[in-house]
């Protein structure tokens, strides 16, 4: 995806990838947290204070300092010095101009390294040691951007012995569930016809695999409360004392013995953490789901006569989110009242959970399936609705002289093509990894009749001959935004028509892309302009980031819907219909998002776009892909008063306004580019 213009960017790749990286970092997004910026800055105070009570001086270090907020929170709080650190350049000089902004340009060292390079002496980067450090160096895994080895340098080298530190520990709390849903983005399901025949059987690897070890972070509270089945309480299984060193350990065990509340099978671990950030620990952050939420009782009161879904009443975050860890495979049950043995480890990074195993080593993906394939892909490849009306659909225009051509990557529904009778299905696996386990279903269902290409090169004319139909779900793993698998596929189409001499079917037969206006309740943080936070103007990297935005973010930018709640503001709007077939035609539309009921809610301040694929050439309900809301928001139908529904296993694409829409504005301006020869579809909106 690119901006409007067909040449947005001139210069070389790695300035590109520099501005990309400040226009897409965090750093604004954590300074909307406001929760987290009252939490430190309060801890800041209670700790000054309590030094200068002590008859101490307060010499305050803060590692990895951003925007400098934390800093200048701690000059305001009485800090006799500051010394700061930031090792990411663009963003250390723009926290240079920010604190100069705010007048603590003299109040406040600033140190363009890493804390661990930062040399203490007199002349040298810190004048002494210091006595508090404040820092923020947690991601969801709390461990995964190398927290420990961090503190352990810091404790040794830069700070005092009996050093003060902000926060001063964390809770990392695990929680046994039973949950489909996780399991459906885990593990490949039987593949089976409307009839209820088995299509296509898993080989045993992949249902047994430990999947891959990358962390799946999620915003647990947009899980629906019926989607899993709690058989444990939430429970603390390691503590972390960020003030002593030697309680730091790289790698940890621990045994938790529960009791099961809730009869199920054990299939994954919900993880959270929160921070006690200050040493009495009367200032509290918990990162725990709604469900979990030390407040969420009291804010649940507090906010009674809002019109706010319960998910959202706690504070939002997207830089700290929750995590879910799969246990290994099990088809033995819990009873209710069973005492069982949760073990949990962790390395300098990561986490890993099992019950009863003490020697149990971190997952890793043993069966290709799921480094080939993201997590949403999976769950794509269990979606049963889809999997169906696609089934029904072959099933209509196919016979036992058929001979289809599937393009895509890791389409199970094209292998099952063969087992559904037809006369031989060639799949087009450029990637190897996603060829190996299309082999391996192959092998394991006995299908014959399978030729498995590595490249279309490979297509000869003899089989081409053959091809009666061409067939794509679509899907490439190379595609971010869901209309890029259709673009993909058009663009492969065209490099086999050119290889055919008679006519044959495509499917699918085309692909609309629609918008719709909406009130996202948070997701627009991550863009907006943060202007004053916590007294502190931080408009300088407003500027930054816009500007680098300008030039490296496209208007349209994938995410999972289903996490970030939102409110439609008027009908669906179509915004382009392309043709699979006559793919090769650039097109241009534009068109005016309509908001019907901009006036009953608080602002406009985002477009959710998503794709739909058409089988046929007679467009129905019963014949169509959808990657979008699963809510029915068109112009014949009443708007839904809560937050749309999303399919969960796909990415929409989302535009966010930096600014929310006038009250007076009843529609938004857009046009789309599609662009056969770039492969590519362009976005603006006015």
């Amino acid at each position: 995806m690119h901006s409007d213009s067909d040449d947005y960017f001139s210069g070389d790749d790695d300035d590109f990838d520099r501005q990309q990286e400040i226009a897409r970092s965090a750093f604004a997004d954590m300074c909307h947290d406001w929760e987290r910026n009252q939490k430190y800055d309060r801890a800041l105070q209670l700790t000054i204070e309590r030094l200068h009570c002590e008859g101490k001086e307060a010499h305050v270090l803060d590692i990895g300092t951003g925007s400098g907020l934390l800093s200048m929170m701690a000059v305001r709080a009485g800090a006799d010095s500051v010394t700061a650190c930031e090792a990411f350049r663009p963003m250390a000089d723009c926290a240079e101009r920010v604190i100069a902004s705010n007048g603590m340009g003299d109040r406040i060292r600033l140190v363009k390294k890493k804390s661990t390079e930062l040399k203490v002496g007199a002349g040298k980067d810190m004048e002494r040691k210091a006595n508090v450090l404040v820092t923020e160096l947690f991601d969801t895994e709390l461990i995964g951007e190398g927290a420990i080895a961090t503190y352990r340098h810091a404790l040794q080298f830069l700070l005092e012995e009996g050093c003060r530190v902000i926060p001063d520990k964390a809770t990392v709390f695990a929680q046994v569930v039973e949950c489909p849903l996780a399991m459906s983005w885990q593990t490949p399901k039987l593949l089976c016809s409307s009839d209820g025949d088995v299509l296509l059987r898993v080989p045993e690897e992949m249902v047994n695999c430990r999947g891959s070890s990358a962390v799946f972070d999620v915003q647990l509270s947009q899980l629906p409360l019926e989607s899993f089945n709690a058989l444990s309480e939430p429970i603390p299984v390691f503590e972390f004392d960020w003030s002593s060193r030697e309680a730091l350990k790289f790698k940890r065990h621990s045994r938790n013995l529960l009791k099961v509340q809730s009869s199920g099978i054990p299939q994954a671990v919900f993880m959270w953490w929160d921070l006690k950030m200050d040493l009495e620990g009367t200032v509290l952050l918990s990162c725990a789901p709604f469900w979990a939420h030390p407040d969420f009782e009291g804010l649940k009161t507090q906010k009674q006569n809002d019109s706010i879904p319960e998910p959202n009443l706690i504070p939002w975050r997207d830089h700290w989110m929750q995590a879910i860890y799969f246990l290994p495979h099990s088809k033995t049950p819990l009873a209710k009242g069973e005492e069982i043995a949760l073990d949990a480890f962790h390395d300098e990074f990561s986490w890993w959970f099992g019950l009863n195993d003490l020697s149990l080593d971190p997952g890793h993906c043993s069966c290709g399936m799921h480094i080939a394939y993201s997590r949403s892909r999976i769950g794509q490849l269990n979606d049963g609705p889809r999997n169906k009306r696609i089934l029904n659909y072959l099933e209509e225009v196919l016979d036992k002289n058929s001979v289809v051509l599937v393009l895509g990557d890791g389409s199970l529904l094209g292998l099952s093509i063969r087992a559904m009778g037809a006369k031989k299905v060639i799949l087009v696996e450029t990637n190897q990894t996603s060829r190996h386990c299309m082999e391996r279903f192959v092998e394991h269902n006995g299908l014959e009749n399978v030729e498995i290409l590595s490249c279309l090169d490979d297509l000869t004319p003899d089989a081409t001959a053959d091809i009666t139909h061409i067939f794509g779900e679509p899907f490439f793993t190379s595609a971010i935004l869901p209309w890029e698998n259709a673009i993909q596929f058009i663009w492969e189409l065209n490099r086999v028509k050119a290889l055919l001499n008679h006519e044959v079917s495509v499917i699918p037969h085309s692909f609309s892309i629609y918008g719709v206006a909406v009130e996202f309740l948070d997701l627009q943080k991550i863009s907006a302009p943060l202007g004053t936070c916590e007294g502190f103007d931080l408009s300088l990297m407003d500027r930054m980031i816009e500007e680098h935005s300008k030039v490296a973010d496209s208007p349209v930018e994938a995410q999972p819907l289903w996490e970030y709640p939102c409110l439609p503001l008027g009908p669906k709007c179509k915004m382009i219909t392309i043709n699979v077939a006559e793919g090769s035609q650039n097109q241009l539309e534009q068109g005016k998002i309509t908001l019907t009921r901009h006036h009953e809610i608080k602002e406009c301040n985002g477009i959710a776009l998503w794709a739909e694929w058409h089988m046929g050439k007679n467009v129905s309900p019963k014949n169509t892909i959808s990657s979008g809301p699963l809510s029915v928001i068109d112009e014949a139908s009443e708007l839904p008063v809560r937050p749309l529904q999303w399919n969960s296993n796909w990415r929409q694409g989302v535009h966010l306004l930096r600014k929310p829409l006038e009250e007076s504005k009843m529609f938004l301006s857009w046009t789309v580019k599609y662009n056969a020869q770039l492969k590519t579809c362009y976005f603006k909106f006015d």
